[in-house]
């Protein structure tokens, strides 16, 4: 008795239309999956580094400035790229290379954008005081609007420096 193995074409078609199908259901969920880990990163990064920033003022006794920033090394006015956060000794709000840069975040959305709307004098930075590490007259609120309506996010930033986390409908 011959026997052969392989499969016939119409299994092979069978299989093929089958895995088809998975695949075109699983892609938008992926995509979904995806933007909402990009919010919450997004958020868990700021919160981590805005927490970091107001302590590293009070262990220095130097104001410390959050900023967006392209290279990581200066600041910029997009923080889509990323953010850097340095000690400001001469208090010209502008990093200098004598500056010592506390950390710096690189940011690379693809869901997504980060925007940040602050209060006071300083809308594009958030300055934390080097007397009491609360933020001088820069509290406001980063949002992210994700390309998926789902995952909209704010993070607030009280007058006290605390972060607040909050869902947002629309951007």
């Amino acid at each position: 008795m011959k026997t052969t193995l392989g499969f016939t074409l119409t299994e092979m078609v069978v299989t093929t239309t089958i895995l088809s199908i998975i695949v075109a259901f699983a892609i938008p969920a992926f995509h979904h999956l995806l933007a909402s880990w990009e919010s919450n990163q997004t958020i868990r990064i700021l919160t981590m580094n805005i927490q970091k920033a107001k302590i590293d003022a009070q262990i220095y006794h130097k104001n410390v400035i959050i900023c967006p920033s392209q290279d990581l090394e200066s600041c910029h006015n997009d923080w889509n790229k990323g953010f850097i956060s340095f000690i400001d000794s001469n208090k010209n709000r502008q990093r200098d290379n004598d500056e010592t840069l506390l950390f710096a975040s690189t940011l690379n959305h693809k869901y997504g954008s980060l925007s940040y709307r602050g209060f006071g004098s300083s809308p594009r930075y958030i300055i934390f005081q080097q007397e009491n590490g609360l933020p001088f007259a820069s509290n406001g609120s980063f949002i992210y609007c994700s390309n998926s309506l789902d995952y909209h996010s704010k993070l607030v930033i009280g007058r006290m420096g605390h972060p607040r986390f909050e869902k947002t409908p629309t951007c």
